[in-house]
């Protein structure tokens, strides 16, 4: 399958989407429904942080998690911006009502999100991101985690 290059036309239309779309993301995190939907998720803390007072109930896995471990997901993504065309939607989808936003954790939402972005099911996107995971790890403890897994048919001999 060839390379397509672009024309330095097509790089600064594309540079410029990437900057608008990005811009229109950092202005949605301080729409009035993302708080909403984070003090709807919210629950008290009652671990052992005396500093930490409240945490966020994740809408997937139910586990609760600190504001760092969470974030605010479209149900319906927002979908891509590429062309003047495509502003209206992708404003309407982003800057939706409450009913529209979810709190996840970071692990849940990394989940849906590859879901969204490549299609496939739930468990598919799980083994995918372990795959990623697994190739960042160094050669040795590559071996090492082969070698401790009981599934693992010997690769190297």
């Amino acid at each position: 399958m060839a390379k397509t290059t672009l024309t330095e036309k097509e790089k600064e239309d594309k540079k410029f989407w990437q900057w608008f779309r990005s811009g229109l993301r950092r202005l949605s995190q301080r729409y009035p429904p993302i708080y909403a939907t984070l003090n709807a998720a919210k629950r008290p803390y009652n671990g052992p942080n005396k500093r930490q007072k409240v945490c966020y109930e994740c809408a997937e896995c139910h586990g609760l998690f600190s504001s760092k471990e969470v974030a605010v997901d479209h149900i319906t993504p927002a979908g891509t911006l590429l062309s003047k065309e495509d502003v209206a939607d992708f404003v309407d989808k982003l800057f939706c009502e409450p009913e529209g936003l979810q709190v996840l954790c970071k692990e849940c939402h990394d989940i849906k999100t590859y879901m969204d972005k490549y299609g496939g099911s739930k468990e598919e996107a799980i083994a995918k991101k372990l795959v990623i995971a697994f190739k960042k790890l160094p050669k040795t403890k590559m071996l090492s985690v082969l070698q401790e897994s009981e599934n693992c048919v010997k690769i190297m001999e």
